[in-house]
Formats: structure tokens, C-alpha cells, sequence
């Protein structure tokens, strides 16, 4: 039964930060701070985890994703509860760690969700997910341009180049995804001869939705509660778009050419990969863009393997940037010799300096 706990793990902390909210005080604030010592401490030290069991009841991993949702919903009640009742000011303690599993919870299970485009039920939770998360836009982007157009740097607003500013890649990537999915579905209204700005825009109707929560929190709360959702969804869509970044950073892909194993970096961390729903397997979900998450393969012996988890990199980028870059370049410089095409080759030359 390991194997199917391992992705409760996310339902586990929501229900551990649950529980911090009902205790409150200090006392609840500690119980909130083993959440991040257990991610903290899996991140260094429960290694890596390659393997592909066949799972006999699928619906029990089905059942662990969609749980996400309605709890991450209860922890945000009880939290906006707490800071219109009274405020203190170790609430704001709990923001990054909110933010975290908002990111965790309600963006990428939203991704997974939206990848099943042939199931009207998983798409719509998927939607409302990331509608609450601040990023109804996600949805169209992603599956209808970031797949499209990964590695290609002028089009794909999320792959980041060698080099790049972590932050303002993170900033102009949420603000650039927007931008396209409107041009996406502009043309998907174009052709059915239907009107911009009408119920049939998908991304109008996500913003609509996000609209809706963040005046619920205000009818039902308080000021305060609806400035503290905002900082929740900047954190979380931070965590996300640098994740984002540092899963095809300095990678490239020629356009017309499929898109091959080697054009995303894959994390086999154990507690990432627990924590994510097996995101880090990243490269056999863009080659295989309809596997389910209990599907994909680790890629082990792909040579695009990052030694740490995706949070781990996060830290590093955000924190100490020019670390991060040294560590990667190496790394980079490999796949440069050995995994890109000529023509990819040519292309990173073009602004690639490997010794800085």
C-alpha cells in the first residue's frame, strides 16, 4: 500500500495545516512548521525514487488527487477565519507555507486535471482549481501552447533561457501566459465564428470564476482576509512559474521538430515527486502528454536527471541565484555535447556562455 500512500502525501500536510489552524497560538504554528521540516528533510535525505508499480486500483491515486481540492478549501476557510477574527501578526508566518501547498494543491493539480481534455468533469474541477489559485489562464496556455511550443524561447512563455532572471522570469512568464492564451482562444472563437467576449471564451469564464471567490472571501470575511488571498496566490503562482523555469531552463528545441525526452529536466527526488503527482517525470509527460501521473516513466538514464527535488531549486534560484546557475552549467554544457540536435547545438551557441 506504500506505493499508492505516497501520493496522499499532499492530502496529509493539508490535514496536519488543518489542524495547526483549529490549535492556533504558538502551539499550532509548531504544528504548522513540522509541514516544512518534513519537506525540508525528505528534500535531503529520502533519495530518489525510479520506480513504475502496476497499480491494481487506480481510483484509490484518482481519489488522492481530487481530495486536494476541498481540503485545501477547508485550511483556507479556517486561515481567512482566523485573520478576520483577530488578527496577530505570526499569521503572516503561514503565508510561504499556504502558498506552497496552494501551488501544490490547487495549480498543479489543476494541470493534471486539464491534461484530460476528453473528461468534462476533470477538466472542470481542473479549472476551478486554478481559477482559485489566481491562474484561470493556465488551462489554455498550457495545454494548447506550452506543449505546442516548448524549448522554442520566442514563443513559449515559460521556457527560460540560460542566464535568465529567476524573478523577473516569473513575472513576465505569468503576465505572458495570459497574453497568449487570449490569442489562443481568440483564434479557437475566430474559427467557430463565435464572439470574444461572450460565455464561450474559456479564459473569460476563468476569470469570472476568480473574480467570484476573491468577492465570496470578501462578503463572507474581511479586508484582510481578501489581501492575505492575494499573497497566497502571488506565493503560489511564484512556486509554480519557477518551477516552470527550472524544468526546461537553458533548453532548447528547434520549431517543426518533435519534442523529445531531452528537452525537460526531470527530478527522481522522492519527496518532490510525491509531492508534485510525479510532475518532476517530466519529460515522458511532454512526449506523452496523455499518461496519467501513475504512468509516467522516471527517465532515469536520459542524462536530463537533476540530483535534487524542484524545491530544492526553487530555493537555490530565488536565494542564491548565482549558485544555482554554476550548478546548472555544467549540467547544461552536457547536454549541450551530448543530447541536443546540430541545429540545437547551433542555437545554443548563439547565447550560451558556459564559463560564467
Amino acid at each position: 500500500m506504500g506505493s499508492y500512500f505516497k501520493f496522499f502525501l499532499t492530502p496529509l500536510f493539508l490535514c496536519i495545516m488543518g489542524l495547526s489552524l483549529i490549535i492556533d497560538g504558538w502551539m499550532g504554528l509548531s504544528l504548522s512548521l513540522v509541514v516544512v521540516c518534513s519537506i525540508i528533510f525528505g528534500e535531503l535525505f529520502f533519495g530518489d525514487d525510479i520506480s513504475t508499480p502496476n497499480y491494481r486500483f487506480p481510483f484509490l491515486l484518482d481519489f488522492s488527487l481530487f481530495i486536494n481540492v476541498p481540503l485545501f478549501l477547508i485550511v483556507l476557510y479556517l486561515f481567512l477565519d482566523r485573520v478576520s477574527s483577530a488578527f496577530e501578526w505570526y499569521y503572516l508566518l503561514y503565508i510561504p507555507i499556504l502558498g506552497l501547498l496552494m501551488a501544490l494543491s490547487l495549480i498543479n493539480i489543476g494541470h493534471e486535471l486539464v491534461h484530460r481534455t476528453s473528461k468534462k468533469f476533470d477538466c472542470e474541477v481542473g479549472n476551478w482549481a486554478l481559477a482559485t489559485a489566481w491562474n484561470p489562464a493556465f488551462a489554455i496556455e498550457h495545454v494548447y501552447g506550452h506543449h505546442k511550443n516548448i524549448g522554442i524561447v520566442e514563443e513559449d512563455p515559460v521556457t527560460a533561457s540560460y542566464g535568465e532572471n529567476p524573478i523577473i522570469f516569473a513575472v513576465k512568464a505569468f503576465f505572458k501566459e495570459h497574453v497568449h492564451a487570449w490569442g489562443i482562444e481568440s483564434r479557437q472563437l475566430n474559427r467557430r465564428k463565435q464572439r470574444i467576449l461572450s460565455l464561450h471564451n474559456r479564459i473569460l469564464n476563468g476569470y469570472l470564476r476568480t473574480l467570484m471567490v476573491f468577492g465570496l472571501i470578501g462578503y463572507f470575511f474581511s479586508w484582510q482576509a481578501m489581501l492575505i488571498y492575494i499573497c497566497l496566490g502571488i506565493v503560489a503562482n511564484y512556486i509554480f512559474q519557477l518551477t516552470n523555469f527550472i524544468e526546461h531552463y537553458g533548453l532548447v528545441r528547434i520549431k517543426g521538430k518533435p519534442v523529445q525526452y531531452h528537452h525537460s529536466w526531470n527530478s527522481n527526488n522522492r519527496m518532490t515527486s510525491y509531492l508534485t503527482y510525479n510532475l518532476t517525470r517530466h519529460s515522458d509527460h511532454h512526449v506523452h502528454a496523455q499518461k496519467e501521473f501513475w504512468e509516467l516513466n522516471p527517465c532515469d538514464n536520459t542524462g536530463v536527471v537533476l540530483p535534487s527535488g524542484y524545491l530544492t531549486y526553487i530555493l537555490l534560484f530565488t536565494f542564491f541565484p548565482s549558485y544555482a546557475k554554476s550548478q546548472m552549467a555544467p549540467r547544461l554544457k552536457h547536454w549541450h555535447e551530448n543530447y541536443a540536435s546540430v541545429d540545437e547545438k547551433a542555437l545554443t551557441l548563439h547565447y550560451l556562455n558556459f564559463s560564467n
